[in-house]
């Protein structure tokens, strides 16, 4: 298999994971009708974003697992494996009794399914990243970047399900929202067919004929890469804020504070998303061609200073100022998303980097990202301003750009000024 089909086998993956994890988020308050019933909707809509979260605590755990397996035995069989995990669960869902046929055992059912899909998820999404730009030497931002154009398209694809849902099946009465994670399973399950005739690294390959691999991975690379864990830390910190807060909380916002339509609030989001996907490979070329360092401190100099806008632009009430808010926040994503994945993995040594990358993003993940939604919630209730979500996104933007100033980036690696572990 080439690079090209490579490519496109492990991206085709990452694309089906965070189109049913975005439709999940997206349909906050419409699955909450149906798993968590109450007289207070702001009750049900937080025990659903609970179950969210809880699909983010297991991401550490599924990360050491099939990191283990990715530094040590190959880059190939976890990626197998975690697609396999994630479309059972997905399939699970999909046919799973609602609260009205079940009552309580069907809320639990759902919370321990997003558990599992949050293990696999662990041991994929970084193991992604570390395949593509092992693979291809002379494009590292473009190979870097395709596990961020991947899931942004995911993203495309869980907002067009949601808006479709919602539209034709509002009371969700006739099941609909069974479809997107029925589909989702059965075409992960041809991923994973495509998948089996994936080409082992290069980069692994030598690394395993030299003997330079580690008994155990996650400790070698607290180690040795101690600074690669920070960056990756922190990288993980400002895209689960910036995302969760700027795109899906974008539409609680837009729809229960601006008062728009379910529709109109799904829309402006996937226009922005949209362009978000298209702008990705386009910057990453630039970043090959150019420094990718530099820009991807102009991305997060972008988010530290117009986030309170893009929020605010989120409250109005106004459809054309919520579509004009997602596309600042896609450019911004954009111009980010297209460099920090390719500096995250050259922090790395090749016996380190699924495990090392997959576990720091993991842990920081399930810290800002399951709890993303939850505590944006808690802000504006607590500061009744719009404006503490945003500043949100700003201050996690400005501690990403306090640490990645320290990289320094050549042609040939990414290297830093921090104090590396001896």
């Amino acid at each position: 298999m080439n690079c090209y089909k490579n490519t496109f086998v492990v991206s085709l993956g990452t694309l089906l994971e965070w189109a049913e994890f975005t439709f999940f988020a997206y349909m906050a308050d419409y699955l909450s009708q149906i798993f968590f019933p109450a007289d207070n909707p702001d009750l049900a809509r937080l025990k659903i974003y609970g179950v969210f979260a809880a699909s983010y605590f297991m991401r550490p755990a599924g990360a050491i697992f099939f990191g283990h397996i990715g530094d040590k035995y190959g880059r190939k069989p976890p990626m197998i494996a975690s697609l396999l995990i994630m479309s059972v669960a997905t399939f699970a869902i999909g046919i799973l009794p609602t609260y009205e046929y079940l009552g309580t055992i069907s809320s639990v059912l759902l919370v321990i399914f997003r558990m599992i899909q949050g293990f696999a998820v662990g041991g994929e999404f970084n193991g992604a990243t570390v395949i593509l730009t092992e693979h291809d030497k002379k494009h590292p931002f473009l190979a870097g970047s395709w596990t961020s154009f991947a899931s942004a398209a995911g993203m495309v694809v869980g907002g067009i399900m949601a808006t479709t849902v919602t539209k034709f099946d509002p009371a969700a009465s006739l099941g609909f929202w069974r479809i997107p994670f029925l589909l989702s399973s059965i075409l992960a399950v041809i991923s994973i067919y495509l998948r089996k005739d994936m080409q082992e690294t290069e980069d692994f390959r030598v690394a395993k004929a030299n003997n330079s691999l580690f008994k155990f991975p996650i400790i070698a690379a607290w180690k040795h890469n101690k600074v690669g864990l920070l960056c990756t830390a922190f990288f993980s910190m400002f895209v689960s804020v910036y995302v969760y807060t700027g795109n899906i909380y974008f539409k609680t916002i837009a729809v229960n504070i601006g008062h728009l339509a379910q529709d109109q609030a799904a829309f402006a989001i996937t226009v922005g998303v949209g362009f978000n996907t298209l702008l990705i490979p386009i910057f990453a070329i630039f970043a090959d061609r150019n420094n990718g360092y530099k820009l991807c401190k102009i991305g997060l100099l972008g988010a530290l200073f117009l986030s309170p806008v893009i929020m605010y632009l989120a409250s109005s009430g106004n459809f054309r100022y919520a579509v004009a808010g997602q596309l600042i926040y896609g450019l911004i994503d954009a111009i980010v998303s297209a460099t920090f994945f390719t500096i995250m993995v050259k922090c790395f040594k090749t016996g380190t980097k699924y495990s090392g990358t997959s576990f720091a993003w993991s842990i920081t993940t399930a810290i800002f990202g399951g709890t993303a939604l939850i505590a944006n919630e808690f802000l504006i209730h607590q500061t009744q301003t719009i404006l503490s979500n945003g500043l949100y996104m700003s201050a996690c933007a400005l501690l990403c750009f306090m640490v990645v100033r320290k990289i320094k980036y050549t042609e040939d690696e990414v290297k830093t000024s921090l104090p590396r572990a001896a």
